[in-house]
């Protein structure tokens, strides 16, 4: 039996302006964790995907329901990528790598977004790309036990100083809590999660 190819739909939203929940969240992880000396910047967006059939969610749904996306408040990033697993709740991941095609090609944005932007939406969505010297580490995490039609989560990116191996391996250890000192932005005993250096 051959696997049915899906589509995988994602809509991130940013805020507009300063993102408490991420300034915060940098000062204390800066201050009090285990590597956060290394840590340069911190962007969270807020995501939400599907997997899309006929007749099913759509974007334009998702936009005008009001809970996912606030235009007075948010930017948005819509965003397709095919796949052969129909959803990431049958199998919730937590500790995988994402997948390095996540989120997939841009589709549609409230950005003006010009050739000198590199026209990389999710980049822009995430305070930009690294600087030289720099890795981001992207972590996306969500409760367990959501059962659909949309996955409900928060994509954080972490800059870090260093090469994409030891980001990666801090990158992990400032996100996921597991003691005192190390971790603040993902509970492993209710979220699932997968990171990614990029």
């Amino acid at each position: 039996m051959s696997s049915r190819t899906t589509l995988q739909t994602t809509l991130l939203t940013s805020h507009k302006g300063v993102d408490l929940h991420a300034a915060t969240s940098l000062a204390v992880m800066k201050d009090r964790l285990d590597g956060g000396h290394l840590l340069e910047g911190l962007f969270r967006c807020e995501m939400h995907t599907f997997w899309g059939e006929e007749g099913g969610m759509s974007l334009a749904r998702l936009l005008d329901v009001g809970r996912y996306f606030n235009p007075n408040k948010h930017h948005y990033g819509h965003f397709e990528m095919a796949g052969s697993s129909p959803s990431w709740m049958d199998e919730p991941p937590t500790g995988d790598i994402l997948d390095a095609q996540w989120p997939g090609s841009p589709e549609g944005t409230d950005l003006e977004l010009t050739a000198g932007d590199g026209g990389d939406l999710y980049d822009h969505l995430l305070g930009g790309a690294a600087a030289d010297g720099l890795t981001a580490v992207d972590v996306v995490s969500y409760p367990q036990g959501q059962d659909g039609p949309v996955l409900s989560g928060v994509l954080w990116r972490l800059v870090i100083r260093g090469d994409k191996k030891e980001s990666l391996d801090v990158g992990k250890k400032l996100a996921v809590a597991s003691h005192r000192k190390e971790g603040l932005l993902v509970n492993p005993h209710m979220d699932c999660w997968q990171a990614a250096a990029r």
